[in-house]
Formats: structure tokens, sequence, C-alpha cells
């Protein structure tokens, strides 16, 4: 017994009792598909998942460079984008049905129909507005406005729905990581600025939430980019991160987000207020090897890619 425990025995206690209800525990079903494979319904590198408003669900297959789509509960019903990717990673899904993919390799962006076939293409790598280095996500607002994370240049960037560039925000700016773990004492500060930003999410109101991702937490803005608020901070107890990867927001305006290396996902209500967390490292169905992407139906069935287990696992109450 340490010294700390022998003197605050129920501080510790409380302690210990909060981390392990913060990072065990499911929702009651789950479903499992996949595996390591280049044949339909299989996987390498599944990186990010994205559901329409018919249930059907698309996931980024980086290695097989390609876009596979599914039923609600994971029946294969076609892929594509083979001849047209080096590497798919972010993926969204327009108002009116419409797929839209990042190709982290090619510095572009591709933007499908509902039968995979191609609409238009943009995007080049640069620093100049509407060029990229490592676009890795891709999210739609319900008025068609694409924002795109641009990774290297620690930036979001806005277009309209046909691609003409309207406006960036972001900047690089790391986060100490004592401030980081100690934010709720001190503000880590570095408001609207990134280090290696990874997803974007839009929710009802159109409020956009980016995984600042080594900065270990997730930030808020108004559609224009105004910052509002950041969630988490550097972590292992319920509502910190190590690295924030994948974001949902479901219909209630509620929150969820991968926490990659602490292999589990988060549950935050509208205001970022932590609610739930579930999930340990492994590979049995409701364990995570690296969850990257997430995804939430309008009938609130939650989907993760588990890069790591080369699945998708779906999750119901």
């Amino acid at each position: 017994m340490t010294i700390f425990t022998r003197f605050f025995p129920s501080l510790f206690g409380l302690f210990v009792a909060a981390l392990l209800a913060a990072c065990t525990g499911s929702p009651a079903n789950v479903q499992t598909w996949g595996g390591l494979g280049d044949k339909p319904g299989e996987f390498n590198e599944p990186f990010d998942v994205a559901v329409d408003a018919d249930g059907f669900v698309y996931v980024t297959d980086v290695r097989n460079k390609r876009v596979q789509k599914f039923t609600a509960d994971g029946d294969f019903l076609m892929a594509f984008g083979q001849k047209l990717f080096e590497k798919p990673a972010g993926i969204g899904i327009g108002p009116d049905g419409t797929v839209w993919v990042t190709d982290y390799d090619l510095d572009r962006i591709c933007h499908f129909d509902r039968k995979g076939k191609l609409i238009a293409a943009w995007g080049e790598a640069g620093d100049k507005p509407g060029e990229f280095e490592s676009p890795v996500d891709i999210a739609v607002n319900s008025t068609g406005m694409v924002y795109v994370v641009d990774q290297y240049h620690h930036r979001i960037q806005k277009f309209s729905p046909d691609g003409h560039f309207i406006s960036t925000w972001g900047k690089r700016g790391k986060v100490n990581i004592v401030r980081s773990a100690l934010n709720f004492l001190i503000p880590d500060g570095h408001q609207g600025e990134f280090y290696y930003p990874s997803r974007i999410a839009i929710g009802s109101d159109n409020r956009v939430y980016v995984s600042d991702a080594y900065n270990n937490r997730v930030q808020v803005f108004t559609p224009d980019g105004h910052f509002l608020r950041s969630i988490g901070g550097m972590g292992l107890w319920g509502g910190r991160f190590r690295v924030a990867s994948g974001l949902a927001v479901g219909t209630d305006g509620s929150l969820f987000v991968a926490d990659f290396y602490n292999n589990r996902i988060q549950h935050f209500d509208h205001d970022g207020h932590f609610i739930k967390a579930w999930g340990a490292k492994g590979n049995e169905p409701g364990q995570f090897s690296g969850p990257t992407g997430v995804s939430v139906s309008d009938d609130g069935q939650l989907y993760v890619a588990d890069w790591g287990n080369q699945r998708i696992q779906k999750f119901s109450e």
C-alpha cells in the first residue's frame, strides 16, 4: 500500500471506481462484421464509417483502395472507387444522400452518387486556399456546405457544394501535455488552433466538431469557424482522451468520440458533459484495437470502424 492510498483511501477508491466505470461495459447489443482480406465484406484498415438517411453503411477500406457499402446489418452491397483512390480516408454523407470521400495521398476530394458513380473530383497538393496536404476527413452540413480537415496544414477548409473555396480557420498550436492533463484547473489555451486534427462532424444545428487529435480534445465551432468550447484533455478517466479520433453527433445533439489509445468510445451531451464510456483493448465484441471512425444512424444505431481489428462494430441499446 502506498502513502497515498494509506492516507487517502476514500479518495483513491472513488478515483479507481470512476476509472473502471468509465472504461468498462457497453450497450446491450453488439454486432460485428469484417475481417482481414480483400474480398467483399473484408477490410484492410477500415478507417471511417458513415450512415445515410436510409440506413446504408459506407466504409473507407484504406489499403484495398475502395469504399464498401453495406446494409444496416452488415450485408455487403457494393464496392466503388478502386480505380480512383490511392488512400481513401474520411467519408461523409450529404443532405441529398451523395457520398464525399477524401483521398489522403492524392490530396483531393471525390464526390459520388448513391450508386458509387463519380460526380466530381477536385483539389491538389499545396498550401493555398482550396489546396491540401493530407485531407483526412470530410463532413457536409444541412445546407450542403463541405468541411475538410486539412491535417498537415492544421486547419479546416470550408467549400460550397460544388467545391468552391469559401473560408478556412486554424493553425498549428500544440498544447503542453501537463496543461492538457490539468485543464480543469489551468486553461490549456490555443483555442481554434490544432495539432494534427483528425476528424470532423456536424450537428443538426450545424455546429462543427473537430477532433484535435494530438491535443487530446474536441473543439466545437460555429459554421463559420468561431470557437465555442473545448471538450476533454489528456487522461485515462471518463471525459479524457489519448488521441481523440472519430466523431459522430446523434439526432439529440449528443456527441460520440472514438478514443484511440484508450480503446473506447465516449459519449457526451450537447453541452460537452461526459455521460459514459465503454470499451477496452481486445478483439471480443465491444472491445477495440484503435477505433478510428464513428457514425450514428437516425434511429440511434452506433457504428464504429475498429481499425486494428479489421472490422465494423454496431451497437444498440
